[in-house]
């Protein structure tokens, strides 16, 4: 897992900063959440095999919260033997359309991102990318035949997010930008006022993402050279965010603000009190959290998927 991770890199792919406030969960929220995130890793296995199960996150376990949120009922939990728990069967979410979208979304990004790391990474970290693109090519290229507009999105997004790499660019909004068009890319176009609100509220998660991705990367991204758009636009000479870190948060308040005014007008039935712990307590925490120093990846604990 550790090597997937480093050869995944950092950036727009959303990994880890979107979960919720477990104290502030009721236990029935808590369990509800453990079993999205199982139902989802089985979803992507009977979907696209065990490769693409490495890559599930949090924050896709959110997306298929969100993907279902205007369904009425839940169904119960059915019960099922995975490969990090071979021995006990484990409460999981049956798989439902939701599930598979999100399983279809998380093998499109993580691809990407893995093809975005064979190009700016170098040396070990740029052949294990390589290895694992051909490894996961075969998925990738069924997830694309489900979702052809989504992938093309995500597509044009990456190219212009490349070419201001490439320049240096100094501009937040416009790395931002780049970035939040492709997670605004996994929302289907229904056409309808739906579509709209989560699609507004998606383009400003990735915002969100990638920019506290960035403030959390600059000590590293410093030290090797790597583009980071905090870096080049308040041209810091260290890694100390004290300086800037009014600003830096006002510029992230105001998508999370944007985010809680989409969630406001979803409407949201099924998961509506979990989906509103993560948007209006898990990412106000996380920011808090990174920009304090004090964010630690799984909340410091060592075993991934466990809240």
């Amino acid at each position: 897992m550790a090597a997937l991770e480093r050869a995944v890199g950092k950036g727009y792919v959303m990994f880890g900063f979107i979960r919720p406030v477990k104290p502030e969960l009721r236990v029935k929220e808590a369990d509800r959440f453990q079993q999205v995130y199982c139902g989802l890793c089985h979803a992507i296995r009977a979907r696209y095999g065990r490769f693409y199960t490495f890559f599930l996150s949090y924050d896709m376990t959110f997306f298929a919260l969100v993907a279902g949120c205007d369904q009425t009922e839940t169904a119960p939990p059915c019960k099922k033997r995975c490969d990090a728990h071979p021995l006990t069967r484990r409460a999981c979410a049956q798989s439902d359309a939701a599930l598979e979208l999100a399983a279809d979304v998380s093998v499109l990004l993580s691809y990407h991102k893995l093809e975005d790391s064979r190009a700016d990474e170098t040396g070990p970290k740029r052949l294990l990318a390589a290895l694992l693109c051909r490894l996961g090519r075969r998925g990738y290229e069924k997830a694309r035949a489900r979702l052809p507009d989504a992938d093309g999105e995500m597509v044009a997004a990456l190219a212009d997010l490349q070419q201001l790499e490439r320049e240096q660019c100094a501009s937040m909004d416009r790395a931002a930008d780049a970035s939040a068009r492709m997670t605004a890319a996994v929302v289907p176009h229904t056409g309808d006022a739906r579509e709209r609100v989560l699609r507004q509220m998606f383009y400003h998660i990735g915002r969100w993402v990638y920019l506290l991705d960035a403030a959390q990367d600059v000590k590293e991204d410093m030290e090797q050279g790597s583009y980071n758009p905090v870096v080049l636009r308040y041209e810091l000479r260290t890694p100390d965010l004290t300086e800037i870190k009014q600003p830096l948060e006002r510029t992230l308040e105001r998508s999370l603000a944007d985010i809680c005014m989409a969630y406001d007008l979803l409407d949201a039935r099924r998961d509506a009190d979990l989906i509103r712990n993560i948007i209006f307590l898990g990412m106000p925490l996380a920011t808090r959290q990174v920009l304090d120093g004090t964010y630690q990846t799984n909340g410091g604990r060592g075993k991934h998927g466990s809240l």
